[in-house]
């Protein structure tokens, strides 16, 4: 018995975007990527400047292909104000941190509860809790 290996068609099939499973990998990754998008937390008059659903419509997807195979990586590159990784920060929450003023005069000001603007050097945020909108969407493919 002849057995004939064809290399290029075991590539096409396993490590090419568009082979079968490339193009399963991708039916997979939008399927994650649209859970996430309904998981994700909105604010309903934003966030820092940001307009309201900022997060969710940063999240994305994108095919990649290693020594193994395709894969697909599924992430949010949103970011705050001041350039830090927001879409991280929800999923895996932030520490209790000081807040310092970045404007040449030294001072924060916000608005407060009683319509008033305060000022003040340094601001303690208490930190943020997890909101786990990729590894809830994640997981939610296991139950598919």
């Amino acid at each position: 018995m002849l057995i004939v290996w064809n290399e290029p068609e075991f590539e096409r099939v396993f490590h090419s975007e568009t082979g079968p499973v490339g193009l399963h990998v991708a039916k997979l990754a939008r399927q994650v990527t649209r859970t996430a998008q309904r998981y994700a937390p909105v604010s309903a008059d934003g966030s820092a400047g940001r307009p309201p659903g900022y997060l969710r419509a940063k999240i994305r997807w994108d095919m990649g292909r290693d020594l193994i195979g395709v894969y697909a990586d599924i992430s949010s590159p949103a970011r705050t104000a001041n350039g830090a990784p927001y879409g991280l920060f929800m999923e895996v929450g932030t520490r209790p941190h000081p807040i310092r003023a970045r404007r040449p005069d030294g001072w924060l000001r916000w608005w407060g509860p009683d319509g008033r603007v305060h000022f003040t050097e340094v601001a303690r945020h208490p930190g943020t809790e997890p909101r786990a909108y990729l590894r809830r969407a994640l997981a939610s493919l296991r139950g598919a």
